[in-house]
């Protein structure tokens, strides 16, 4: 079964289709070799938000590596006939941290981007106002100038730098067609702006210039602020499909435009009860805060990003129905709500790990902040679990030991100066436990693989279109691993 096949147990009214037929139907319209498709296809492989796309197309589909550009070739390669693996993600950032050049030291940093007092919206500097009014004002006015810069080129039209949409082929285009967001542009920015004022407040305890938003200089006394003026705060673990912030449609004439599901199969290194090794696809997982009052709703995320830093960003994903719906159970969430009085204690660990995380990938000049080296999305959530309840139910993580040992040091460091704040001085002794304690999903066996396998069908989506997951969500007899 090809690992991005569309399942029956899936009755969305949205039109889907797998990439693979998609692609089928591309090559039949168009006329053309399914080389020439491709290498058409691929023509603005250059940019960087493509190139995860060359990791999930079918394997049949994949451009051999000759064809592609020279700095591809050697990476995609090796995926030519292969899926992604736990071992391969470690050993990849491993490699590049050794075999790529540093980033500069400056300016721009996990910590840099930790301490901006401002953030870019739709081509605009927006700073940071110093109260929640301030704060919903100036999204207000900067709504208009959103909904102009969301507004898609025309097929074929220019785009930024004089270059062409070339990727609108045949009906195949790399992006979704008529999805809309979950939100509005002003609250979007509202998450935005908020979720930069939680990093700054965070950036507090580096001890440089403080920062204060509505009278805190913290991101737990904002929280007690919000909740004492009226706002419900609910704090949970989430877990979804990964889709690298990039969808895909088709548009042929006479048909309705159907969108295209993608994700990153990967192997497990388990094995199911045929002796089967067990496929999955790699989920994206996060700390979600939601705050809302009198019809208002604000929604940031927490986690080790590829934008740079580790911390919170605003949960402004298009809204796609079948793998980002907060209710319809393409988002699992991860045991119940964190209860009122353990979210100062989880808000401070978030605050004690992106100090942490940041200093270690700004003085190492980590690429991407650290991103993968420092875990990825899911370890870093993982890490927050571990710490504050002593268990983990997310899958897989893969934040090697020797990073794990290089960021407890950093954190015993902190320790040992007089200038790190209470409360995360509290919170770093259940962090350095936690980067003790937590799974390492490189090759189990024995009973890991039993606690990897739990942790698996723990964090899955309960409801997908792709016919793996809902394979995965049987009955866990039909799925059991070797050694259980």
């Amino acid at each position: 079964m090809e690992p991005l096949a569309l399942g029956p147990d899936w009755h969305d009214p949205l039109p889907l289709i797998s990439i693979d037929e998609a692609l089928e139907l591309s090559l039949l319209a168009s006329g053309l070799s399914r080389e020439t498709l491709l290498t058409r296809l691929f023509e603005d492989v250059d940019q960087p938000w493509l190139h995860p796309l060359l990791w999930v197309l079918p394997r049949r589909w994949r451009l051999a590596p000759a064809a592609l550009p020279p700095r591809l070739q050697g990476l995609n390669g090796a995926l030519q006939e292969g899926l992604v693996s736990p071992v391969f993600l470690v050993a990849l950032v491993d490699d590049l941290t050794h075999l790529w050049p540093p980033e500069p030291a400056a300016p721009s940093t996990a910590i840099s981007r930790w301490l901006q007092e401002s953030i870019g919206w739709h081509g605009q500097l927006l700073p940071l106002p110093g109260d929640l009014e301030g704060l919903l004002a100036s999204s207000a006015a900067m709504a208009g100038a959103s909904l102009a810069a969301e507004v898609p080129p025309p097929a074929g039209g220019p785009v930024a730098g004089g270059r062409r949409w070339s990727h609108l082929r045949h009906g195949l285009r790399w992006s979704n067609v008529g999805l809309d967001y979950s939100q509005s542009a002003v609250e979007r920015c509202s998450n935005a702006q908020l979720a930069q004022v939680f990093n700054r407040l965070g950036a507090n305890a580096l001890g440089k210039e403080s920062f204060c938003f509505q009278g805190c200089h913290d991101g737990a006394s904002l929280l007690a602020w919000f909740a004492a003026h009226g706002w419900l705060v609910k704090a949970r673990l989430r877990s979804s499909i990964a889709s690298f912030g990039f969808g895909a449609a088709l548009e042929l004439v006479g048909a309705p435009t159907r969108q295209i599901p993608l994700a990153l199969p990967m192997r497990t290194g388990l094995l199911d009860s045929d002796g089967d090794e067990v496929l999955t696809l790699l989920p994206h997982s996060a700390l979600e805060l939601e705050l809302s009052r009198a019809g208002q709703s604000l929604r940031l995320q927490w986690f080790q990003g590829t934008g740079g830093l580790c911390g919170w960003q605003g949960l402004n994903d298009l809204h796609r129905p079948w793998q980002n719906d907060r209710g319809n159970g393409t988002v699992r969430y991860i045991e119940p709500p964190f209860g009122p009085d353990e979210i100062p204690a989880l808000h401070q660990l978030t605050e004690l790990i992106a100090l942490v995380h940041n200093l270690e990938a700004s003085d190492r000049h980590l690429l991407i902040g650290g991103y993968g080296n420092l875990g990825f999305c899911i370890d870093s959530t993982a890490l927050l679990q571990q710490a504050l309840r002593g268990s983990c139910d997310l899958y897989p993580l893969l934040l090697p030991g020797l990073w794990r040992e290089r960021l407890d040091r950093r954190c015993a460091g902190l320790v040992a100066t007089a200038a790190l704040p209470e409360g995360l001085r509290a919170a770093s002794v259940a962090y350095r436990q936690a980067l003790v304690a937590l799974p390492l999903d490189l090759s189990p066996h024995g009973a890991a693989s039993g606690d990897a396998r739990r942790r698996l069908q723990a964090s899955l989506p309960r409801r997908s279109p792709f016919a793996l997951i809902q394979k995965l969500n049987q009955p866990p007899g039909s799925l059991s691993v070797e050694g259980q």
